[in-house]
C-alpha cells in the first residue's frame, strides 16, 4: 500500500469516526430531552391531581356520548314510532 493511500484511508477513518461520535452526541441531547419532556408531563399530570383537575384537558376529541348525540339527531325522523326514554332523575 503506497502512503499517500494509508493517509488518505486514516484521514476517511478519522472523519468517519468523528461524524459517529457527533452523532452520538446529538442522540444523547435528543433521549435528555425527552427524559425531560417526560418530567415535566409527570409533573402537570401530579400537580392536576392534587387539584382534581385535568392535566391535559381537550375539547378537539369527542366522547362517545356527544358523537351518540349527534347520530341520533341526524337520524331521529326514520324512526317516530319510537317513543324515546324518560328518566325520573331529571
Amino acid at each position: 500500500m503506497k502512503k499517500g493511500n494509508l493517509a488518505a484511508a486514516a484521514a476517511q477513518k478519522a472523519t468517519q469516526v468523528q461524524a459517529e461520535k457527533r452523532a452520538a452526541q446529538r442522540q444523547a441531547e435528543i433521549d435528555a430531552n425527552k427524559a425531560f419532556d417526560n418530567y415535566e408531563i409527570a409533573v402537570q399530570i401530579t400537580k392536576a391531581r392534587k387539584r382534581n383537575e385535568e392535566a391535559f384537558p381537550s375539547t378537539d376529541i369527542e366522547t362517545l356520548v356527544q358523537m351518540a348525540i349527534k347520530v341520533v339527531a341526524a337520524n331521529f325522523e326514520m324512526y317516530p314510532e319510537l317513543e324515546g326514554v324518560h328518566d325520573s332523575i331529571v
